[in-house]
Formats: C-alpha cells, sequence, structure tokens
C-alpha cells in the first residue's frame, strides 16, 4: 500500500482538476463567467446570502490600516471591496472579463480609488511588471481552479510578507451531488469528476513543509433566475443538452429542486468548506 509520503499531492490536484476540466468540456473556472449578465447575478448573489461569510472572515483576519493586500480571484468585489474600507490599497486579480466590468463598475460606483484591478488569470499575472510585492495579506478565495496548483501557492508565497489565506470546498458540495444525478439521467453510465478538494489542498501543503491553520465553515446561497424556463436554459447549457428528450428529463429533474420565491425562481447551493490560512514568515519555505 502506497503511504501519504509517497503521493504526490501537486499532481493529484492537477491530475482531478484536469479531468474535471475535460469533463466540462475544457471549460475552466474563469471561463464560467464570461456571461456579464452571470456576473451581475453572481454580485447580486453575493449581496443577498455571502454576508454572514464576509463578516466571519473580516473578523477573524487581521488588517491594518497600512496593510497593502492581493485579492486573487477578486470577482466582482466580494472582499475587495470591504478591504479597501480596512487597507491602505488592495490589488484585485480577476481573470473574467465580465467579472472585472462588475468589479470596476462597483468601485466606480462607491467612489473607491484605492483598489487596482488586474484582468488576468494568476497563472499569467507576471510577478515584476504587473504586481508591487510585498503584500501583508494575500487571499485567494473560492479562486482556486488552477492545475498547477504548486506554482500558483508559490507565487503567492513569493509576494507575500504576511499571512496567505485560501478558501476551497470541504467534501461534496450540493452541485456536485446533483451533477452526479443530471448526468446519470441525462448520459447514463458516466463517471462525473469533481473539482480536487480541500483534503488535496492541505496535504500539498504540508508536503511543501507549510503547517496551516484550518478554519471549517458551511456556506448556503441561493442562484436565483427570473423564470423556471430562465433556469431550465440556463442548466441546459452547463450540462450541454442536445436533444428534446435530454430537455424534458431535465426540465422534470429540475422542477424537483428549483423553487419559485417570490418574483423569481431559486436553486439552492450548499456547501462546506475550510478557510486555511498560514503565516508565511514562520514557515520552512
Amino acid at each position: 500500500m502506497m503511504s501519504t509520503d509517497q503521493i504526490d499531492w501537486a499532481e493529484v490536484w492537477a491530475d482531478r482538476m484536469k479531468r474535471h476540466y475535460e469533463m466540462n468540456g475544457g471549460t475552466d473556472c474563469a471561463d464560467c463567467w464570461d456571461d456579464e449578465e452571470e456576473a451581475r447575478n453572481y454580485w447580486r448573489m453575493v449581496q443577498h446570502d455571502c454576508g454572514g461569510y464576509v463578516d466571519h472572515l473580516l473578523d477573524r483576519i487581521r488588517v491594518e490600516p497600512t496593510f497593502r493586500v492581493l485579492d486573487i480571484g477578486a470577482g466582482p468585489g466580494t472582499l475587495a471591496i470591504p478591504f479597501s474600507k480596512m487597507a491602505a490599497h488592495v490589488t484585485a486579480v480577476e481573470p473574467s472579463v465580465s467579472m472585472a466590468t462588475v468589479l470596476r463598475e462597483n468601485l466606480d460606483e462607491r467612489g473607491i480609488e484605492n483598489v487596482d484591478c488586474i484582468q488576468k488569470r494568476w497563472e499569467e499575472v507576471d510577478v515584476e511588471r504587473d504586481l508591487k510585492p510585498p503584500y501583508d495579506l494575500v487571499v485567494a478565495s473560492f479562486s482556486l481552479g488552477m492545475t498547477d496548483i504548486k506554482a500558483a501557492v508559490q507565487k503567492m508565497m513569493t509576494v507575500s510578507s504576511g499571512r496567505v489565506y485560501l478558501a476551497w470546498f470541504a467534501g461534496d458540495t450540493s452541485w456536485d451531488v446533483q451533477a452526479r444525478e443530471v448526468s446519470a439521467l441525462l448520459f447514463g453510465d458516466v463517471a462525473y469528476h469533481p473539482m480536487p478538494k480541500s483534503d488535496v489542498l492541505f496535504n500539498f501543503l504540508y508536503q511543501m513543509g507549510v503547517y496551516p491553520n484550518v478554519w471549517v465553515f458551511p456556506l448556503r446561497m441561493d442562484h436565483r433566475f427570473p423564470s423556471f424556463d430562465d433556469a431550465l436554459n440556463y442548466f441546459g447549457g452547463q450540462y450541454r443538452v442536445s436533444t428534446d428528450d435530454q430537455r424534458a428529463k431535465l426540465s422534470g429533474y429540475l422542477s424537483q429542486v428549483v423553487e419559485k420565491d417570490g418574483e423569481s425562481w431559486a436553486m439552492t447551493y450548499d456547501f462546506l468548506n475550510m478557510m486555511i490560512w498560514w503565516d508565511n514568515n514562520h514557515q520552512e519555505t
């Protein structure tokens, strides 16, 4: 039996991430937010459902007025906006054009001037050309869709002069469960490949000499649609529905899990997560 010392956890991460993206037709995390309306819808979800997460996170993270913060995968400003009120400067890295557009709009609407937005994948960011390290705080919140996690984390540590915080999924999410069910319903015996989870991330960090702290927390979000047909069209695209029979089966499935809520229809997502963090000044590497 192979011991955990013999496992290359960075390779495990890469293999699982590659299989997940191949299953999705080559679509990665950044590509998922190419639609500007979906980016705006995500911002609405964040404002409505994720206040608890943001508040808890800000309670646990020490941010001084002199801090320079690096927010990787900033999205529409979920953390960058509150960080801007607490720190001297925030650099927000966001790969999606649509998300970066919504982020800039949110900054302009609020008159926020101490946030720089870099519209690039973290893998493509050039430390010398694009960034101004060191950063007192580096955060990647649900934005670890990189295949080469080792290079991604090493770059974070290179630019960090303080703490690094990584938020990621722990165990099956509700959309993992639903994707397995829908895949079986529409395509029969087709294997579902989820993204690697926090266990792989923790083991990878431990293997490279980083011994992080862990905070486990649940989240719930509602993905809202103007109508049931809008939900059906969205998930039909997500699952690459191509026949009337598949669309009918998907419609039947969604009728059990998408609920009417006031003027909209909502799909509820439940997921358990880990915030994994360490002080970059107190590690072996």
